[in-house]
C-alpha cells in the first residue's frame, strides 16, 4: 500500500513538472517572437528615418538648382523635417538597447540644428544671396545630415546586438528548462522502478542464525559495456557546453568546444559539416590532423553515406561498428527553421552508438550547434579551419570510419 501512494505521488509530480516546464518553454516561445517582431518593427523605423533624413538633404540642395522654383523644395523640406520630428518622438518608445537614449538625443540635437541651417537657407535665398545659401546648404546642412545618417546606423546596430543577446539568453533559458526537467524526469522514473522491489520484502523476514552467507564478487565490467548498458552521462558537462555553445561568435573557439563534445559522446574525433547549395561542407573539426581536413572532399546531397543521410532526412543515423575494436558513427542533423543546416558527425568508441543517451546527447549538442551556423559567412564553407594541430587521426576500421570521412 505504501509503494503504491508513493509511485502515484512521484508520478504527480513527475507530471505536474513537466507540464510547468511545457508552459514556461511556450513563454520563452512567446518572449522570442515578440522580440523579433519588435526588432523588425524598429529596424524598419530607424531604414525610413534614415531615408527621410536622405530626402531632407537632396530638397536643400535643390533650393539652389538652376531653373528651378523655390517654393516646391521649401514645401517639400518641411513636410520632411515634421516626418522627421515624428519618427523621432515614436521610435524613442521602442528602442531597447543601451546607446539608445543618448543616440536619440542626439538626433533630436541634430534635427533642431538641421531646422536652424534651413531657416539660415531660406534667409540667404529671400535676401538674393544664392552664394552664401549654397555654403550653408553644402556645408552645415551636408554635414549634419550625414552625421544623422551615421549616427542612425550606429543606433541600428546597437539594436541589433541587444536583440541577438536577447534571443541568446532565452535560447539558455530554454536549454537550461530542457535539461533540469530531463534530470527530474530520469531521476523520477529511476525512483519508480526501485520503489516495487524495496516495498516487495517484508520488513519481518528474518534469516535463520545458522543460514550460511555467500557473497558473490563479479568482475568488473569492461568501459565500453557501461556504455553500451546506458552508463549515466554527466547531464552538467552538456548543459555548460550547449551554454558555451550559445556564445559563439567566430570559428576560432569551436574547435576545443568540439573537443569537448568528443569527450562526452566519447569520440576520437568529431567533424562539423556545413551545407551550401547541393553539397556538404567539412567546416571545423577535432581529433584529425589539419592535412586530412583539408584533403576531404565536399559531400553531395544524393551521395550514399551516413552523412549524405542524415542531412537529407534530418534526422540522426548510426553506423554500427563491425567488430569489438572498430569505430562506430553517430550523424546528428543541425536543424533550422528552413530546413536542415549541416551535420555533425562523431567517431564513437567502445559501441557508444548503440547507447539512446549518447545519440539524445548528440542531439542537443547538434540542436545547439545550429543556433550558431547561421551567423557564419558563406565564404568560411570554401576551406575547413580548426582541425585540432599534432592529433593523429583514428586508424581505419571497417566501414563505420570510411562512412563518416568519405562523407
Amino acid at each position: 500500500m505504501q509503494g503504491r501512494v508513493a509511485r502515484v505521488t512521484l508520478m504527480v509530480f513527475l507530471i505536474a513538472s513537466g507540464i510547468t516546464a511545457a508552459y514556461f518553454l511556450w513563454t520563452v516561445e512567446q518572449r522570442s517572437n515578440a522580440s523579433v517582431t519588435a526588432q523588425a518593427d524598429v529596424s524598419a523605423r530607424l531604414s525610413h528615418m534614415s531615408e527621410t533624413i536622405a530626402g531632407i538633404g537632396t530638397a536643400q540642395q535643390g533650393y539652389v538648382a538652376p531653373g528651378q522654383l523655390d517654393e516646391p523644395w521649401f514645401e517639400q523640406t518641411s513636410t520632411l523635417l515634421d516626418q522627421l520630428s515624428i519618427d523621432t518622438e515614436q521610435a524613442s518608445s521602442s528602442l531597447r538597447s543601451p546607446e539608445a537614449a543618448e543616440a536619440m538625443q542626439a538626433l533630436a540635437d541634430s534635427t533642431d540644428a538641421l531646422i536652424a541651417a534651413d531657416a539660415r537657407m531660406r534667409q540667404n535665398l529671400g535676401l538674393g544671396q544664392d552664394l552664401m545659401a549654397a555654403d550653408v546648404i553644402f556645408s552645415d546642412g551636408h554635414n549634419i545630415v550625414n552625421a544623422m545618417i551615421t549616427r542612425l546606423r550606429e543606433l541600428q546596430t546597437a539594436e541589433r546586438a541587444s536583440h541577438l543577446a536577447e534571443l541568446a539568453a532565452l535560447t539558455r533559458q530554454r536549454w537550461i528548462t530542457f535539461l533540469a526537467t530531463l534530470l527530474v524526469w530520469v531521476t523520477g522514473l529511476l525512483a519508480l522502478v526501485k520503489i516495487p522491489a524495496a516495498m516487495s520484502t517484508p520488513a519481518t523476514v528474518r534469516q535463520p542464525a545458522e543460514a550460511s552467507l555467500s557473497v558473490s564478487v563479479e568482475p568488473p565490467a569492461e568501459p565500453g559495456s557501461l556504455i553500451a548498458q546506458g552508463a549515466p552521462l554527466d547531464l552538467a558537462l552538456v548543459a555548460e557546453l550547449c551554454t558555451d555553445l550559445s556564445r559563439v561568435t567566430d570559428t576560432a573557439t569551436l574547435p576545443d568546444l568540439l573537443g569537448r563534445a568528443a569527450g562526452i559522446l566519447d569520440a576520437s574525433g568529431v567533424i562539423l559539416w556545413v551545407g551550401a547549395g547541393e553539397q556538404l561542407f567539412p567546416v571545423t573539426g577535432h581529433g584529425y590532423r589539419q592535412d586530412v581536413m583539408a584533403r576531404l572532399p565536399p559531400i553531395a546531397r544524393d551521395e550514399e553515406n551516413a552523412t549524405a543521410d542524415a542531412w537529407r532526412a534530418g534526422r540522426l543515423t548510426v553506423v554500427s561498428a563491425s567488430g569489438p575494436a572498430d569505430s562506430g558513427a553517430i550523424v546528428a542533423p543541425l536543424l533550422g527553421l528552413h530546413g536542415c543546416l549541416g551535420v555533425l558527425a562523431a567517431e564513437v568508441r567502445h559501441g557508444a552508438e548503440v547507447n539512446p543517451t549518447t545519440r539524445a546527447l548528440a542531439t542537443m549538442i547538434a540542436a545547439q550547434l545550429a543556433t550558431v551556423v547561421p551567423a557564419w559567412p558563406a565564404a568560411s564553407l570554401t576551406q575547413p579551419a580548426g582541425a585540432t594541430p599534432g592529433v593523429e587521426p583514428p586508424p581505419t576500421h571497417g566501414k563505420a570510419t570510411l562512412e563518416v570521412r568519405s562523407a
